[in-house]
């Protein structure tokens, strides 16, 4: 389908020379189809790096929410676990997409009703709102500790994610099992009564 093939090399494109810096003409090239056939399936380039978002947004939601499905996890601790691999593991697999996120999307939006932000958003938001819901959970079955604001406790392990893979994705650190390993470690011991 022309569509996924636009957005496949878009997504190559701009995570190798940037939003600023892949003219559609290119892209077309890349994509092997006329510049035309582009803006029969979106209105402007803006719209493919919007719809790359939400696709990065949507797939990642998807594969917490299997994760969790196969993984089936016992205690709220083990699912805040879950969210953490998975979300890492999606990161590593898609490094391209969140390059995107990373690199371009800052310059991409300017306001806070702004589409681009607003997607990026929602990711933030969602896993925000799956650790609140299994931290609130594991305050009731005893397996989270009780002294723990977990409104801010939730924001901080978002935090955490989302400021692991910013260093992974400028290089200052290797997506290791190591690394991972520590982070869920420490979370774990944080959150156990």
């Amino acid at each position: 389908m022309k569509r996924d093939t636009i957005l496949l090399t878009a997504a190559k494109l701009f995570a190798e020379r940037g939003f600023n810096n892949t003219p559609t003409s290119l892209l077309a090239k890349e994509a092997g189809v006329a510049e035309g056939t582009i803006f029969r399936h979106f209105k402007t380039k803006d719209d493919i790096f919007l719809t790359l978002i939400r696709n990065v947004k949507d797939q990642l939601i998807s594969d917490i929410e299997k994760y969790l499905e196969v993984r089936a996890p016992e205690t709220s601790v083990e699912k805040v676990v879950s969210i953490i691999k998975s979300f890492y593991v999606f990161v590593k697999k898609n490094r391209m997409e969140f390059c995107l996120i990373f690199r371009d999307a800052p310059t991409r939006y300017g306001e806070r009703n702004d589409d681009v932000f607003l997607a990026i958003k929602e990711i933030y938001s969602y896993l925000n709102e799956y650790l609140l819901v299994a931290l609130r959970d594991g305050q009731k079955d005893g397996s989270v500790r009780t002294d723990i604001n977990v409104e801010d406790t939730a924001c901080m392990i978002v935090g955490i994610m989302v400021g692991i893979v910013r260093t992974i994705h400028f290089q200052f650190v290797e997506p290791t099992d190591d690394l991972l390993r520590n982070v869920i470690d420490n979370v774990s011991r944080f959150l156990k009564p």
